[in-house]
């Protein structure tokens, strides 16, 4: 077990971990109990935790830790590297809860940034080992921003659990029955939701622990295929190749701790023969679990004391959509609005820090202000304009399961609260990469197209985002058909203009995904540069289309009306942008989610049996 000094971890405490793996040995993490994570000092420095570990040949990694716990005003950071040899295995928790529920603190804490990477070990003479999969988490901002309390559901500790190699592979399956189970468990009876197989395949195990639970779980699993293979231009794609890697990818979201305890010792059961434990074993303590009445009254109370979501009048004005940011930031200065879950009022710069899940204290830098000519911004405005074929309205973005699933809740303000967790995490995670591939290519391209340099930047980028959505297939697949639309629609509509015509098409066949398709956001990026549009509109593009995308299919699942949607785009499509213009300075290697729970249910798109949308 991983000890540590004192009770707990403060602001600046620096713990970094070093872990080697030999061939054929077998190793378990544990540590004694959860994390503590107390307030930090004025001066807000996080406390940060970093593990680089390496498995040879042949050997078990597993990492199953309880949760790290960050206190009221708490700031912690975490980086977690897994460098596997071909046959090595591994199995890594990532644990983080909501705080001392029981004294009325949820998901105060300041910040939490929590990223995993595996990598293939290269060989010898080889390029430098780049990463398969990628698991990213910047929290902020309290439970609503964070979308932890739809459905009336207060959702009290997320999860991400990595899984790679042969010994890791009964672990990954029973992880995948227990996203089915849950998933029937929801659904009771209702005929025509999930798909019929899909109760052939899970064991009856499986489905015993998902009837055992306190509360509701929401289990999502993604796949990464496989590591990157060399293609032509010197960059890398997505299909597997000699000693590639699978790495499973489950995310978790509960209402109670207890609950995940019990399912990562079921999921991990078969892994105790090689360790000569059971991890999490010894953190069951009966057959039977019981709700804690402490937290059934806080929960209680604080369903019954739930305010109005906050207001973002004054931080719609952040938005250069409607005017630069610097500007707007000025005039924010000296204004508050109420914060996430009533607690009092917070300036509005603080509200646009957490909103991009900047560090307490931290101020959102504001990016250069625009000053677009009238050409710039009609080409702004038809970049973002519902007629182009992009294929946007082919996606809900999670929202289709988390409805038919029973997940959302009923009314107006559930899809808001959906809207704005959803559009907010997609603009953390891809705005730094629409960003930074529209800066590769803000030179003019000649007639003999990018030098090889920027291909191999642009490929790079393409793939480490293929990279970082691999626990959520449905949101992959999305992007790479919007990258592919975007190349054509680019083709097209520059056709006067030879070399960059011919550019477009050429991105068309040099992405990450196994298709070569590049994804959506680089695919957009390297579209703004052509058009002559700077770094921050690709930004706010993706802000825009997202709020856009899902209100859509909000109206067409028929769970908000058309003019309820205008409205309800104009309070979060501009917060939105704010957040992703100050994501894209941040870069692509501080890129991250920030709505865990949607992140679990949007793979449950795939368990559905009757779909109108394709993601």
């Amino acid at each position: 077990a991983i000890g540590g000094y004192g009770g707990g971890l403060l602001g600046g405490d620096v713990v970094e971990l070093e872990v080697a793996v030999e061939a054929g040995a077998a190793l378990l993490l544990t540590t004694q109990a959860s994390t503590k994570v107390y307030r930090t000092k004025r001066d807000g420095i996080a406390a940060t935790q970093s593990l680089n570990a390496t498995v040879d040949d042949g050997g078990l990694l597993v990492l199953a830790p309880d949760p790290v716990v960050p206190y009221e005003s708490a700031a912690y950071e975490q980086r977690q590297r897994f460098m596997l040899s071909p046959a090595a295995s591994l199995v890594a928790v990532d644990w983080v809860g909501a705080g001392r529920v029981s004294r009325g603190e949820r998901w105060a804490f300041s910040h939490f940034a929590s990223r995993n990477e595996v990598l293939r070990r290269p060989e010898a003479g080889a390029a430098p080992a780049k990463a398969v999969a990628v698991d990213a988490m910047r929290l902020s901002g309290g439970a609503g921003l964070l979308g932890l309390d739809l459905g009336r559901v207060e959702y009290d500790t997320v999860v991400s659990v990595l899984c790679s190699g042969e010994e890791a592979a009964p672990v990954a399956e029973r992880l995948r029955m227990l996203s089915s189970a849950l998933a029937h468990r929801r659904v009771g009876q209702r005929p025509g939701v999930l798909r019929a197989a899909l109760a052939e395949e899970v064991s009856e195990p499986a489905a015993a622990a998902a009837r055992a639970l306190l509360g509701n779980v929401v289990v999502g699993v993604g796949v990464a295929q496989g590591s990157a293979a060399p293609k032509g231009g010197g960059g890398s794609g997505g299909g597997a190749g000699a000693g590639a890697l699978d790495v499973v990818i489950a995310r978790l979201a509960a209402e109670h701790t207890e609950d995940v305890f019990r399912l990562l010792h079921f999921a991990m059961a078969p892994l105790a023969p090689r360790l000569g434990a059971s991890p999490y074993g010894l953190r069951i303590h009966a057959d039977v679990a019981a709700l804690c009445p402490i937290k059934a009254g806080a929960a209680a109370a604080a369903a019954a004391a739930a305010p109005p979501p906050p207001t973002t009048e004054a931080a719609r004005a952040t938005s250069s959509l409607a005017a630069p940011l610097a500007p707007a930031l000025s005039i924010a200065r000296g204004l508050s609005i109420r914060a996430p879950g009533g607690n009092g009022w917070v300036p509005v710069q603080r509200a646009i820090s957490a909103a991009a899940g900047l560090p307490p204290g931290e101020e959102a830098p504001p990016p250069p202000p625009l000053a677009l000519s009238p050409r710039q911004r009609a080409r702004m405005a038809h970049l973002s304009d519902a007629t182009l074929p992009t294929g946007g309205f082919a996606h809900s973005g999670g929202l289709e399961a988390a409805s038919q699933l029973g997940l959302l809740g009923g009314g107006d303000e559930a899809v808001r609260r959906f809207t704005r967790a959803a559009t907010h995490s997609t603009a953390t995670l891809l705005a730094p990469f629409a960003a930074g591939a529209c800066s590769l290519f803000s030179s003019p391209v000649g007639k003999e197209g990018p030098s090889p340099a920027q291909w191999r930047e642009w490929e790079a980028l393409d793939t480490a985002l293929h990279a970082q959505l691999s626990a959520n297939g449905p949101a992959r697949r999305a992007s790479a058909e919007q990258g592919r639309a975007l190349s054509r629609v680019g083709a097209v509509w520059l056709r006067q203009e030879a070399a960059a015509r011919d550019l477009c098409a050429a991105f068309g066949d040099r992405g990450a995904n196994p298709n070569r398709a590049p994804h959506g956001a680089t695919m957009l990026g390297a579209l703004c540069a052509l058009l002559g549009l700077p770094p921050q509109v690709a930004a706010e593009v993706i802000a825009y289309t997202t709020a856009r995308d899902v209100l859509s299919a909000a109206v067409r699942l028929n769970l908000v009306g058309p003019l309820a949607a205008v409205e309800m785009q104009a309070d979060v499509a501009e917060e939105a942008a704010a957040a992703a213009a100050v994501a894209a300075q941040r870069g692509v290697a501080n890129a991250a989610s920030s709505a865990p729970l949607l992140e679990a249910m949007h793979p449950c798109h795939d368990l559905l049996d009757r779909r109108i949308f394709r993601t």
